[in-house]
């Protein structure tokens, strides 16, 4: 979901296909909507560059004007490692005008047969031409941003299932060039995972490097050079989409002063766990120094009291034109609409 000047661009990977919304009155409401681009299979992730919409599949990843008539999207990635048990695929452009891409593990903690291209996140240049791989040892890092100020690139990972309710915790990594996250060995504060089935001899490698390093590494050893989380969130709370608040100029429904340079992050909510966490979106507070300092609560009420049901699961985030906070679901097909009264 990405919102540019009151146009909200939102994929349905059910569909294949992309939606422009329009508020034409400005109530902040939805009034007009057409599908922009179809024929996408599996279409998830979507940026805007250059006057043109950037889609991301599982394994591809397209380009097509922002204007009418509509073209047919035209390649410029393929062969993107495919679905797995992570076909999401969260396509962003960076600072440096590349497009980022994160790509999710195919498993729950194995060694993955492809260890270049599994539980990364890669980038490329604008036509798709070049590529480098970012990191590594990355579970499934699909929300992540820059901070606006620090310029530092943070993503929300999620740890493995099937360990119980409290462990692996969900990890917010300061992402980092050359560097490896431990998973599936590893987690959080470069806590050997004794569950995982995945010898570290397997995952000893960086990107960069042009084939695995087979010499024998004792777990401690092999986690004591992986990079740890910097926070950490409860086990299972499936972190989806991660924005830095940085309103636009001269919006009106911009939040107050102290959310900027802070993140939002969609908690889509556990399945896998007793009593469920998540179900909510959550603002991480940057200190002063630009480090996060803490996770808290910011939007809620999609989970039951009990626990029992929900109506919503948080999953995309975007900043509206006008300051507003959007963010999307994948169970009720709702788009909520956050905005500052100025009370």
């Amino acid at each position: 979901m990405w919102g540019l000047d009151g146009t909200v661009c939102v994929t349905r990977r059910g569909n294949d296909d992309v939606v422009a919304l329009g508020d034409d009155d400005g109530d902040g409401r939805a009034d007009v909507q057409r599908i922009f681009a179809f024929k996408l299979p599996g279409v998830h992730g979507v940026a805007v560059q250059d006057a043109e919409l950037v889609p991301a599949s599982s394994t591809t990843i397209w380009r097509t004007p922002l204007a009418l008539p509509l073209a047919r999207p035209r390649v410029i990635v393929s062969g993107l490692q495919d679905g797995g048990q992570h076909p999401n695929r969260t396509v962003r452009v960076g600072p440096d005008q590349m497009l980022w891409v994160s790509v999710g593990s195919s498993c729950n903690d194995c060694a993955e047969e492809n260890l270049l291209e599994r539980g990364t996140v890669i980038r490329y240049s604008a036509d798709g031409s070049r590529r480098e791989i970012v990191a590594n040892g990355l579970r499934d890092t699909i929300g992540y941003d820059w901070h606006p100020v620090s310029g530092a690139l943070w993503g929300m990972d999620h740890g493995a299932d099937f360990h119980g309710d409290d462990v692996p915790p969900e990890e917010l990594n300061e992402i980092v060039s050359g560097a490896n996250y431990g998973w599936p060995v590893c987690y959080g504060q470069r806590a050997v995972d004794p569950m995982t089935n995945a010898p570290p001899e397997r995952l000893a490698l960086r990107p960069g490097q042009a084939k695995p390093d087979f010499k024998a590494i004792p777990r401690q050893a092999y986690c004591a050079q992986t990079a740890p989380s910097v926070l950490t969130l409860p086990a299972h709370s499936a972190p989806m989409a991660m924005r830095f608040y940085a309103a636009p100029a001269n919006a009106g429904a911009a939040f107050p002063a102290p959310y900027c340079s802070d993140a939002f992050v969609a908690l889509r909510g556990s399945w896998n766990r007793s009593v469920p966490v998540g179900y909510k979106v959550d603002r991480v507070r940057f200190g002063a120094d630009l480090r996060p300092l803490v996770s808290e609560t910011f939007l809620d009420g999609f989970l039951s009291s009990d626990g029992s049901s929900f109506f919503g699961r948080p999953t995309g985030l975007a900043i509206a034109a006008d300051g507003a906070l959007l963010v999307s679901g994948n169970s009720n097909g709702v788009i909520y609409r956050v905005a500052w009264l100025g009370r």
